[in-house]
């Protein structure tokens, strides 16, 4: 009874202990096989020309950019594919960091993928966007908002007799990306979005393009309105201590206009945390504007624990008196002096200097493992080291702990029950 005990507790925390705690915040691509030729568009950065990775990738798949110029905007705007052909199954977690011409990161974001064993169908027909997303109206130079839409297939699979192949109905909304990504117009009678979903289009497993559209209205409003603030450069410094106070260097704010237009700003723009306070990830949101025109827009920081500086003189202290009294045992006895003894100079002692753990906050990309920049248009990206890590918030791991105790429990429980019953019976 006891082992079964031990064993239930022991299985519920290595199930929560060894979830990868990038997923809670990654972007999940979906659709990809072993054996089945597999590409998906993970983003469209505005005003990045090049990019690099850190992580893992599947095997077989590989990433590659395609660059477009938007004249209305005034800037590049980037694309990165997921593409190739899956040669393993397993779940994979990897990093994207967007970068402008002079190789500033303008967007960094975590992405996982799960490669399949078996493909839920042989090829594709055709897509149908069965609801379009919430957000129908924007003006010009915002980005498009994909919440709310789905999209379903017509897709073949063999029947039980593997004779023929027969169509179903299957969603496929996790597989779709759109094109464009942001409104480069201010014609108010609106524009088609596409949508498109690469999949295999024939039994020989031959990718193809599937598409189909949504409209929306782009609407006129003062040309010197501002209508988005983006933080087109996040600051310097995203890894803090608690008491810290933010910084802002480095940090570069862009505003849309009603005109499509955009301009980079310096002034105008407010940010609702000054001093941080509290362990772990903390939003940080910057408004352009006051009242009913104020724009907002947003960025992450970490938050650690800093380091005790009454533990850190301590142990000096403490260091200090066991060398002394190394010093004073290793010294012969002296025979005592019938002259009074004269006085000495006190010795300075040299300070014990703290382990570099103990003195330094812990960087969660260090200097040394800064990746290569890549050009991307027209080839493949080299990988970044991939020695890199990601902290996680103390909060995260404190949820964690709890639901740990209470399954635990509830297994607990739910065994002894079993055993009174059996021994009642």
């Amino acid at each position: 009874m006891k082992k079964r005990i031990i064993c239930g507790i022991l299985a519920a925390m290595m199930i929560f202990l060894l979830l990868p705690m990038q997923a809670f915040a990654a972007q999940k691509v979906s659709g990809a096989y072993v054996g089945r030729p597999f590409e998906n568009a993970l983003a469209t950065i505005a005003g990045a020309e090049r990019f690099s990775y850190s992580g893992t990738l599947p095997e077989g798949l590989t990433l590659r950019g395609e660059m477009r110029y938007s004249h209305d905007q005034n800037m590049n705007l980037l694309t990165v594919f997921l593409t190739g052909t899956p040669t393993k199954a397993g779940s994979y977690s990897f990093d994207v960091n967007y970068k402008d011409k002079d190789g500033n990161s303008v967007n960094k974001t975590s992405y996982t993928i799960t490669v399949g064993e078996t493909a839920p169908f042989a090829f594709m027909h055709s897509i149908d966007v069965y609801k379009w997303p919430n957000k129908i109206e924007y003006y010009p130079g915002e980005e498009i908002d994909t919440t709310g839409m789905i999209v379903y297939a017509t897709v073949y699979k063999l029947n039980k007799d593997k004779t023929a192949y027969e169509p179903f109905t299957y969603e496929v909304t996790d597989m779709a990306w759109i094109k464009p990504g942001y409104v480069d117009t201010d014609n108010v009678d609106g524009m088609n979005i596409e949508v498109f979903v690469n999949a295999p289009k024939d039994q020989e497993g031959n990718l193809g393009t599937f598409s189909d559209h949504f409209r929306i209205t782009v609407k006129r409003t003062d040309p010197t309105t501002v209508t988005r603030v983006e933080i087109y450069k996040q600051p310097a410094k995203l890894t803090y201590t608690v008491g810290e106070t933010l910084d802002l260097t480095g940090m570069q704010i862009r505003i849309h206009k009603g005109d499509g237009t955009a301009a980079d700003v310096t002034t105008g723009y407010t940010v609702d945390t000054t001093k941080l306070e509290e362990v772990g990830t903390k939003t940080v949101t910057v408004t352009y504007g006051e009242g009913d025109s104020a724009v907002t827009a947003t960025f992450e920081v970490t938050v650690t624990e800093a380091v005790s500086s009454s533990a850190s003189s301590s142990k000096e202290e403490s260091s200090s008196a066991s060398s002394s009294k190394v010093e004073e045992s290793s010294k012969p006895a002296e025979e005592p002096s019938s002259e009074p003894e004269s006085e000495s100079e006190p010795v300075e002692e040299e300070p014990v200097e703290e382990p570099s753990s103990e003195s330094e906050p812990v960087v969660e990309e260090p200097v040394s493992s800064e990746p290569e920049e890549v050009e991307v248009i027209g080839g493949d990206v080299e990988e970044e080291d991939n020695n890199k890590k990601s902290g996680v918030p103390l909060w995260t791991w404190i949820i964690i702990v709890l639901l740990v105790i209470l399954i635990a429990a509830a297994v607990a429980l739910f065994l002894i029950g079993r055993k009174r019953i059996d021994d009642q019976y």
